[in-house]
């Protein structure tokens, strides 16, 4: 087996740490060209075994492959293969990978040659909670493959850049506080710095959480209202597009917010067709999201 330069495979959401990459966002991607390359390695540290992953070849459906020993190892059939790689941890949560980092060290193929796919399309990026993690999409758990920043990105051609955690929200009703909404913008992991990418479009949905747990409206608009200036030094050249939340929570809120600035738009969700009986859209209901999304864009 021979050892791979990985720096340009990762996705955005993998940071750097004393030669390796760590990441603690679920939908964390691995993309490359494979040719003449019949099986794939990768090598973690401190994993817990069956952590699942889901890969992609060739534009196939994706399926689940799982972490056994500390290693990641699959084949792959075709002499010329495009893999997409994706963290998929379908019984964690968010505060779980905060906590418990994924650190990837080692990346070896067998024969062959790996390039980066290279795409020359700035980043479409999503920010938000477990909704925009694609947490809890079906009775199996998690499934950020399919849900709607992967389907946007996608349908758009565009490589995706997520920030998103479980449990957050933009007041202390939030349940988790790890990682707080501002700290996902800057760090991908405690203390490891979130890589910065070219991106013109990003798409924020915040809110369901601090409603959801008891957040009234002045709580909630003086957190927007910090949290809209971060937005804007994190992401001052790009149009910033935010996503009224599905239970149609603090729509007065967002409103009166939005006139303080000029660099925000928004995307009413009243007429989406998404269920109120739970917190998380179904897989189905994801599609619909983005197919609105697309629309409003």
């Amino acid at each position: 087996m021979k050892t791979v330069d990985m720096r340009q495979l990762l996705s955005a959401e993998w940071g750097a740490d004393d030669h390796a990459f760590v990441t603690t966002q679920f939908g964390a991607s691995i993309a490359f060209k494979a040719t003449g390359v019949k099986e794939v390695q990768f090598q973690f540290s401190d994993i817990n075994d069956q952590t699942s992953f889901v890969i992609q070849i060739n534009g196939e459906p994706w399926r689940e492959i799982l972490v056994s020993e500390q290693r990641l190892i699959f084949q792959i059939a075709a002499n010329i293969a495009y893999v997409r790689i994706m963290l998929r941890d379908s019984s964690a949560s968010s505060l779980t990978l905060w906590q418990n980092p994924v650190v990837l060290t080692t990346m070896a193929i067998d024969d062959g040659q790996v390039t980066p796919v290279i795409r020359k399309e700035s980043f479409v990026t999503f920010v938000g909670d477990s909704i925009t993690a694609g947490e809890s999409m079906a009775e199996d758990g998690n499934h950020p493959e399919l849900s709607y920043p992967q389907l946007v990105a996608d349908c758009l051609g565009r490589p995706l850049n997520r920030i998103a955690y479980g449990g957050t929200g933009l007041t202390p009703n939030a349940p988790f506080q790890e990682p707080t909404a501002i700290e996902a913008l800057w760090q991908v992991a405690e203390n490891i710095e979130r890589p910065r990418v070219l991106t013109d479009l990003v798409i924020v949905n915040y809110g369901t959480n601090d409603f959801n747990y008891g957040a009234t409206a002045e709580s909630f608009a003086f957190g927007l209202r910090i949290y809209l200036l971060e937005l804007i030094k994190r992401f001052h050249s790009a149009k910033i597009v935010l996503i009224l939340p599905f239970n149609g929570a603090f729509q007065s809120v967002y409103q009166n917010e939005v006139k303080r600035f000029n660099n925000f738009s928004m995307m009413l969700t009243n007429d989406w067709p998404i269920s109120k009986d739970r917190v998380h859209p179904l897989s189905s209901e994801h599609k619909q999201i983005a197919e609105h999304i697309l629309r409003g864009l």
